[in-house]
């Protein structure tokens, strides 16, 4: 029995290569959308650290500057 050979090979379709480049610009988009997620994830992390610093910076200023705070002792009689 002979096999012809035109029903063997099947002409390459035009589209199976482009959805193999639909897949690489999606990989790409995704890549980039990664980077720059990591890079707004460090530039905030650093803006918090700032704003650390500075609360820290102002409530050590504040608790310098507080009176000092009714303690136990505030309840004690004064001696005449």
């Amino acid at each position: 029995m002979k096999i012809d050979s035109a029903i063997t090979r099947r002409p390459r379709q035009p589209r199976a290569g482009s959805a193999v480049l639909i897949v690489l610009v999606l990989l790409m988009f995704m890549v980039v959308l990664a980077a720059a997620n990591t890079a707004t994830v460090n530039r905030l992390r650093e803006r918090v650290k700032i704003v650390e610093q500075r609360q820290t910076r102002r409530l050590e200023s504040l608790s310098n500057n507080a009176l000092p705070a009714a303690g136990p002792a505030a309840n004690l009689p004064t001696a005449k």
